[in-house]
C-alpha cells in the first residue's frame, strides 16, 4: 500500500508558497473579516483553522493569540489533547486572493492534531461553513463547561494558547 507523500512545506510544484504554518490571516468576505490560522500546508493545500471572529475590522495578532479556534479536545483530565478543525483550500487560490492578508505569525506546537477536515474551493464557502458551524460550537462549548465529564470529543471552540508554544 502506497502512502501519500507530504511535500515540502514551502513549495508547490517547485514554486515557493506565500504563507507558512502559524501564519495568521485576515480574510475579507461578505463585507467583514474572518480570522484564519494556517495550521499547516499539506501538498498543494493550506490547512485553515477558523477562529471565532467575524467583524467589521481586521483581526490583530492579539485576536489570534487570545482567541478561540474551531477544534476539540480528547483524552482525560490528566492528559488532555487538543485538536484543530481544518478546511483545506488550494495554496494557489489563497496566495493569489487580494482579500486575504497576513496579520502576523505564531509559533505553533510541533504536532498540531486534526479533528477533521474537508476541502473547500473559495472564501465564500469558508464563510458559509463559519456561519453554519459557529452556533453549534458555541452551544457545545457551553455544554462542555456545564458537564465536563460528558463533553469530550465534540465540536468545540478551544483556546489558541493550547496549540502555541
Amino acid at each position: 500500500m502506497k502512502k501519500i507523500k507530504d511535500t515540502s512545506p514551502d513549495k508547490v510544484h517547485g514554486k515557493l508558497v506565500k504563507y507558512r504554518k502559524g501564519d495568521c490571516l485576515s480574510v475579507l468576505c461578505g463585507g467583514k473579516y474572518l480570522a484564519v490560522l494556517i495550521s499547516r500546508k499539506f501538498n498543494k493545500y493550506y490547512d485553515l483553522t477558523l477562529l471565532e471572529y467575524y467583524k467589521d475590522t481586521k483581526p490583530g495578532l492579539d485576536d489570534f493569540e487570545n482567541g478561540k479556534l474551531f477544534g476539540t479536545r480528547f483524552g482525560s483530565w490528566k492528559n488532555l489533547t487538543y485538536a484543530v478543525n481544518v478546511r483545506m483550500i488550494s495554496c494557489k487560490y489563497i496566495d493569489e486572493n487580494i482579500n486575504i492578508e497576513l496579520v502576523g505569525s505564531m509559533m505553533l506546537i510541533p504536532t498540531v492534531e486534526l479533528d477533521g477536515y474537508s476541502y473547500l474551493n473559495n472564501a465564500d464557502e469558508l464563510l458559509e461553513y463559519y456561519l453554519e458551524e459557529l452556533p453549534i460550537r458555541i452551544e457545545k462549548s457551553k455544554n462542555a463547561e456545564k458537564f465536563p465529564d460528558l463533553a469530550f470529543v465534540s465540536k468545540h471552540l478551544i483556546d489558541t494558547k493550547h496549540i502555541i508554544e
